[in-house]
């Protein structure tokens, strides 16, 4: 995706937004300018017949998307009907059919704006998987939407085309902190996410640890056989080589404790060992390889983050995944519930950031300023360019904090300035 191109958003901004070429665009404006509405635009964009339901609430004249494949995705509203490239989709027959019919469903009760659950599966489902369902793979056309039938192929293509192009959205609101979800009775509750962060984070560790165990166990598996049939032996230079880069990997395995003891202690070159060695130090680089990514997001995630608390740090444990600790008493633990609001923020955020979303994804940030001191504002920015750098991700920031530009004020898209342009033409 290249550019934005937004007519009579609230019925009265008009905004081009060229996105930049370096992966991070800062979106800025005053308060009600439609930062944060630009971002959910953006993520609609990718959500399938979903995206109908939003398009049709929103109060705008047209959305244009230009690729860089030279194409375009046109969305245009008038009055109670939306255009697609040109494909009618009428809002009485979308919404009197297909939305107050999941609404009326007993089976199935709605959790939040895209999402609903089947009380007797208890299987969640998003109005795209369900209407992909309906129309799709049954054949079901018992709801009578003429003009959502007449289209549906050519405009879940288009559907599947626009998520093509753009790739994987990753969206991270502004509500961080606490989420909504409702429990059997329909009774909505909130729950602070930080508090499923450690075993979140266990999970992963535990993923990771059974790849390695798969693989461990297929080398040990054929050492033997290996060893016997190998011809190539190392070099003295290059045992010392492979020993140097082997401490220092073995080091970095038992800093997050995945392992517990030294495996080169004691280790030496001898000659008559030299092809057991060569097999030795191969098999170990392949074992290392399926922790290789884990440690780099771990060592990056903890070094932001131990940067901006005070009194303590986070340490991460195959036990427990995240605990924090007091830097003054190393058995002491702190209950991430007692942390300030800053400090809960930088964790989660960061936490997303970096493991949250996948590699090559487009990243949508909405305020990351919230709660956070101005000296953290100001370092956000050049942490965010090295999780943009590691995992080769394209980033849209909105936020009406200056801090947060720090020095990063070439990536900003302002758009009071834009407003303004758009009066003097008027």
């Amino acid at each position: 995706m290249k550019k934005i191109q937004i007519n009579k958003l609230f019925g009265r901004f008009d905004y081009s937004i060229l996105l930049k070429d370096d992966g991070l665009t800062i979106i800025t404006g005053p308060n009600g300018y439609g930062k944060s509405t630009i971002l959910k635009i953006i993520n609609a964009l990718t959500k399938g017949f979903s995206s109908l339901y939003f398009f049709f609430e929103l109060d705008f004249s047209s959305v244009i998307i230009s690729f860089t494949e030279k194409s375009k995705l046109t969305i245009q509203k008038r009055k109670n009907r939306l255009y697609f490239n040109d494909i009618e989709i009428r809002e009485e027959f979308f919404k009197e059919n297909v939305i107050r019919s999941l609404e009326r469903h007993p089976l199935y009760y709605r959790i939040d704006e895209d999402t609903w659950i089947n009380r007797r599966t208890d299987e969640r489902f998003s109005l795209n998987e369900y209407l992909y369902k309906k129309y799709f793979e049954t054949q079901d056309y018992s709801v009578n939407n003429e003009i959502l039938l007449n289209n549906k192929m050519n405009l879940y293509e288009l559907f599947e085309e626009t998520k093509r192009q753009i790739g994987n959205i990753y969206y991270i609101n502004e509500q961080r902190l606490i989420k909504e979800v409702k429990n059997r009775r329909d009774e909505i509750e909130y729950k602070s996410t930080i508090d499923d962060l450690p075993e979140k984070l266990l999970d992963r560790i535990n993923k990771v640890q059974s790849n390695y165990s798969a693989i461990s166990n297929k080398l040990d598996s054929t050492y033997p056989q290996r060893l016997f049939s190998n011809e190539e032996a190392i070099s003295k230079s290059d045992f010392k080589t492979k020993l140097e880069s082997m401490t220092s990997k073995n080091e970095k395995l038992r800093q997050y404790h995945f392992v517990d003891e030294s495996i080169t202690k004691g280790l030496k070159f001898k000659d008559e060992y030299a092809k057991a060695l060569k097999i030795y130090f191969d098999d170990f680089e392949e074992k290392y390889k399926v922790y290789e990514d884990l440690i780099a997001k771990l060592d990056l995630y903890t070094e932001i983050i131990n940067a901006r608390l005070t009194f303590k740090h986070i340490e991460i444990s195959k036990e427990k995944g995240l605990v924090v600790k007091a830097d003054n008493d190393e058995n002491k633990s702190i209950s991430l519930s007692k942390l300030s609001s800053g400090e809960k923020q930088e964790i989660v955020l960061f936490y997303d950031l970096i493991f949250g979303s996948d590699d090559k994804v487009l990243l949508l940030i909405d305020e990351p300023e919230i709660s956070l001191h101005i000296i953290w504002q100001k370092t956000f920015m050049n942490d965010l360019i090295k999780v943009i750098k590691y995992k080769k991700i394209d980033v849209i920031v909105a936020t009406h904090s200056p801090q947060i530009i720090s020095n990063h004020w070439e990536q900003q898209v302002d758009l009071g300035e834009l407003y303004e342009q758009q009066l003097n033409k008027n």
